[in-house]
Order: structure tokens, then sequence, then C-alpha cells
């Protein structure tokens, strides 16, 4: 079937179009459900009816294949060029479904997150190294950078201004019955984004909440690709209003999830042109020096290239990326792009088998955008940054808690292996109040 518009491939409607307006008479009505349609070359004429059963022509393709010739679908297009859509009631039943294998599980599973969350994740930061302070510098002690790491992630999973986001930190964590003995002011994660080295810290925290699944995921396939999320957020009255030519601003995640679970194994925050492909090779390398090992990575014809195809094999992960309409089997010193080209073409099933998997890191672009949104409320570009990065951690989170009553895993601790921290230390604790 082609599209919606009826069951026959999309070459019998080309043709049935081409013959359908190739002159005035080559379709003439014979009665009220006969027709009379030319053929082609203008030598021979088919007769088209249509009763009870559905349409039927006496040309040899309808005889010989009881399949819909372009002289029926030429009349089709004829009485109406513009047909509702038709719906193959034996495909529609054939149409696959796909089942939960555990409902009970998955809805605990998303009842307890809010309650297991500030846990996991403070176990996530359990092993990251505070910034040592100088010994008999002045000033209030600060904040510690597990703690302002937490309530920057928990202000963007709870999608609440840092206000209200502080004052539910507040009522979770009253009478002691939290992680923290007293929340810090409203202004700490602005603050924490801003700070530098905070992107570099989260981005480590992405990849690490990732291998809390590795087992599951180890030598399996991954998927590649990037979206975009929008750093403003102004209405059409605004726009039109005042400025009609301010445009939206973005920011893409270019992120490597694993297939079977959606967990984001990796990512890198660009500008609204960041390319696609240049992406590829460094996402990779640093999956692999997080520790996991993909066997399959697969990709859309944005990441097409002969030096992709051979980082991806020097690395051991065998890359599934479509080709282009114009593209040629030449290797030109990459052996592996020949071989995948041919293969390509003579074994496509096997290939969009495999392909078809890509569709798991849009559903996880969906799920982010769906559940953290999609606008970014920070100033600056380098808090819109740590933003993003927290969105995927608080992300990863909850996945792992997912994944956790599903698979009746019990993650403990992951320890961070710190990356140098430059942050200014945060406000101090009794301003925390």
């Amino acid at each position: 079937m082609s599209g919606t518009r009826g069951p026959w491939d999309e070459a019998t409607e080309v043709r049935a179009i081409n013959l359908a307006t190739s002159h005035r008479r080559a379709v003439r009505p014979n009665g009220r459900v006969s027709f009379n349609v030319e053929s082609s070359d203008g030598e021979h004429e088919y007769s088209v009816t249509a009763d009870d059963s559905g349409w039927s022509c006496d040309c040899p393709v309808w005889t010989e294949r009881k399949s819909p010739c372009k002289h029926v679908v030429a009349v089709v297009k004829w009485l109406d060029p513009n047909p509702p859509p038709i719906i193959d009631e034996e495909m529609e039943a054939a149409r696959k479904t796909y089942r939960h294998p555990d409902w009970g599980r998955y809805d605990e599973a998303l009842q307890q997150e809010h309650q297991v969350f500030d846990r996991l994740l403070w176990d996530l930061l359990g092993l990251v190294r505070e910034p040592l302070r100088e010994v008999g510098r002045p000033g209030r002690p600060a904040i510690p950078l597990r703690t302002q790491i937490l309530v920057a992630t928990r202000k963007v999973h709870l999608g609440q201004s840092n206000r209200r986001a502080r004052g539910l930190l507040v009522a979770l964590n009253r009478d002691g019955k939290g992680i923290l003995p007293r929340v810090p002011n409203y202004s700490a994660p602005s603050r924490f984004f801003n700070a530098p080295g905070a992107g570099e810290l989260l981005l480590g925290l992405v990849e690490r909440s990732g291998l809390v699944l590795k087992d599951i995921e180890d030598r399996g396939t991954s998927a590649i690709d990037s979206s975009g999320f929008c750093t403003t957020n102004r209405g059409a009255y605004l726009t039109e209003v005042h400025d009609p030519d301010r445009r939206h601003k973005w920011l893409k995640a270019h992120v490597i999830v694993g297939v079977k679970t959606h967990i984001v194994l990796s990512a890198s925050i660009t500008d609204e042109h960041g390319a696609d492909y240049s992406q590829f090779i460094p996402l990779l390398k640093r999956v692999k020096f997080a520790g996991h090992n993909p066997r399959y990575i697969v990709a859309d014809k944005a990441y097409l290239g002969r030096s992709n195809f051979d980082a991806a094999a020097g690395l051991g992960i065998e890359p599934y990326i479509p080709f282009k309409i114009n593209s040629r089997g030449l290797s030109k010193g990459a052996p592996l792009w020949n071989r995948k080209y041919h293969e390509f073409l003579s074994k496509r099933d096997e290939f969009d088998e495999r392909y078809h998997q890509r569709s798991n890191v849009e559903a996880t672009f969906s799920a982010i955008k769906r559940k953290l949104g999609e606008p970014l409320f920070s100033r600056t570009p380098e808090a819109q940054v740590c933003e993003v990065l927290a969105k995927i951690l608080a992300y990863n989170v909850g996945i792992v808690i997912k994944e956790s009553c599903l698979h009746d895993l019990a993650p403990g601790p992951i320890g961070y292996s710190v990356l140098p921290w430059k942050g200014n230390g945060g406000e101090s604790e009794e301003a925390a109040a």
C-alpha cells in the first residue's frame, strides 16, 4: 500500500496518474459502473468494472496477478482526484501491536519515582569530590557541591521555578524525612549552572548513570541522533507586535542511547548550527571510554560518511547508516564503505530490521521533552547547556528507577571519578535559609 490512498504501490499510482492525464479521452464511462481505459501506447482498450466485490479489469496484469493495475487506479483517480483514505481491513487486522511485559511493575516504578529519586541521585553523587577550601580563608562555609548538584537537578526534574522548586524541596525534607538537613537558597541551582566546569561535571554524571544498566545494554544496539531545545519562550503576540523578525534560538543535544532501556549513554550539546556528522566519532569514543561496549550503532543519513564508518569499525562497532540516493560503492580507501553499500542493496530487509531500532532515540527525546519540558529558562549560554544536561541526568535517574522495578535490580552507590572542579563553591550554608 502506498500511504493511505489505496492498496496499490507507488509505481502503479504514478503510471495511473500519467495515463489518466495523458489526454481527455483516456478514461471513458461506459455505463454507471463500467469504464473503458486506453493502454499507454493507445493500441488497446481495457474494460474496468465495479460490483459488490470491488473493481476488476480485463487486462493481463489483473487477470494473471489479481492485483490492482494502473487502469483500475486511473479510473479511481479520474472519479475522485483526492479520494478519502482507504483502510485495508486485512492489513489493519494484521497490524502488530505491542504489549507491556508487566504493567504492574511499570505502574509501581512510576509511582515510586519521586519517593526514591533523591536517594538514588544522592548515591550517584556519593564520590563527588568537594573543592578544597584555602586554610584560613574568611567567610562562611560553602554549600557542599553534592548538595548543589542535587538541588539543581531536582529543580529541573520538578519543572518549577527556582522559588517553587525550593518550596517543594523544603516540604520533602521537613522533619528529617528527606536527604538534606537544610535546603539551600532558591538561587543555588542558577549559581551552579553558571559555575565554570559545571557542564563537564554533569556530562560525567550522565555517563556514570548509564553504567547502572550496562549489563542490560552491553553488546547490544545503540542509536544516535540530535534534537533541539528552545532557549526562548515567546508567544506569537510578542513576536508579531514588537518584533516580527525575532526568531527562536536553539541548543542541539546530540545523544547516544541504548535501545533496550532508552537510557542515555553519552551526550554533547552544541548550538543550533552544530552538525550531526561531526559529533559521531567523539560520542562513540566517549561511550567506549565510559565503559560501554555496544555492538551496533544505528544512525540516519546525516551521519553517512567514510570516516564515520572507519571510526566505528576501529572501535569494534558495526554501523547501520542508510545510503543516499546518489551514493556510490567506491571505497576510496575505506573498504567498509564498499561492503556496507552492497549489503544495503542486497540485504535490505535485514538492514531495515536493524535500522528500525533507531526509533528508540526518537522516543527518548520525546520522553525527555514531554516529562521535563523542551524550553530552557536559564539566561546565559553556559547555564543553558547545563540545564539540558541536567534534564538528561534527571531522565536517566528515572529510567534507572523504572528498570530496577522491571528487572528486580538493586543499584547501589555509583561513584564518579571527579573532573577538576572550577566552581566558585556556591553560596554559604548560613545564607541557605
